[in-house]
């Protein structure tokens, strides 16, 4: 009976590993990542202005869709450390040729992210000739 017990013990541990590297290798983090929010591979793009902070949040849960003619997102936005954050966050968004549309209309909007928290980011295009976008992320 014990050394069932073991095998399972040890193939919950295996899985959970397994699991662990399957997620931190899906994670978007760092700099920049880009893409084009059509693209099946890669749906969004992410610039941090600060390069401590770019290893201390990522994004995640990207979603994208056309309301209007104008285009809609929606990522989640989480603080991967346990120490609070306090960041600001705007989106910048191109024309299919990557010119930026409107640029510096958009102010940018404080939030807090509390240890490890996750929280949803909205936004709508100003106008149907944007394609693609990158939200931006600094520190306070």
């Amino acid at each position: 009976m014990k050394r069932v017990g073991m095998n399972n013990y040890n193939t919950k541990v295996f899985a959970l590993m397994l699991l662990a590297m399957l997620l931190s290798s899906c994670s978007t983090s760092g700099i920049e990542a880009i893409g084009q929010p059509d693209a099946a591979d890669v749906k969004k793009h992410l610039l941090i202005h600060n390069d401590a902070l770019a290893k201390k949040i990522t994004i995640s849960d990207m979603r994208n869709r056309e309301v209007g003619g104008l285009l809609e997102v929606r990522l989640t936005l989480t603080n991967l450390t346990r120490s609070d954050k306090q960041v600001s966050y705007r989106f910048s968004w191109f024309d299919g040729d990557e010119f930026e549309v409107e640029a510096g209309t958009d102010g940018w909007t404080p939030v807090s992210l509390h240890g490890a928290q996750s929280i949803s980011v909205n936004g709508v295009a100003p106008n149907s000739s944007v394609k693609s976008y990158r939200l931006n992320v600094k520190g306070q």
